[in-house]
């Protein structure tokens, strides 16, 4: 019987510890962008990546999510492959972007950015928001979505 339950619980319980991330991830970030700091929506987000307030304007986690506000309404929001201070983000990046793409591979994907360098950093305006990505030894990186 006892077995039989496990066996029941474990899968359930892997697949609701998968969505805690999971959930706020993607493209569903850019939704967040805009939000007022005491808004239910932001408190949710920053509860899921169990984001710490640095100061008023700044949360970080160690889930690989950095949250920036401005004026009281959340104005960034910071993607890490692997930080030291920030972590890992294991989640969906926005529009179908993969850490360790290579700067032609997100080329590729989104097209001409609007600002490119050859420091291995590029911008794209999407609809109303700016998606930043950072490379490293040509690989993606870090991921920013911001206000426009």
């Amino acid at each position: 019987m006892y077995i039989k339950l496990l066996h029941l619980v474990l899968p359930l319980w892997f697949t609701v510890s998968s969505f805690s991330q999971a959930k706020y991830d993607g493209d569903l970030l850019f939704t967040f962008l805009g939000k007022e700091a005491q808004s239910p929506e932001l408190k949710e987000l920053k509860a899921g990546y169990r984001c710490q307030m640095a100061n008023e304007n700044h949360y970080l986690s160690n889930e690989g999510i950095e949250l920036i506000l401005s004026k009281g309404v959340l104005y960034e929001i910071h993607l890490y492959a692997s930080s030291a201070v920030y972590g890992n983000f294991t989640g969906k990046l926005p529009k179908n972007l993969r850490f360790g793409m290579f700067s032609s591979q997100v080329k590729a994907l989104l097209g001409k950015p609007l600002v490119s360098y050859n420091s291995g950093y590029c911008e794209y305006e999407i609809d109303n928001y700016i998606l930043s990505c950072w490379f490293e030894a040509g690989k993606l990186q870090q991921v920013g979505i911001s206000l426009k």
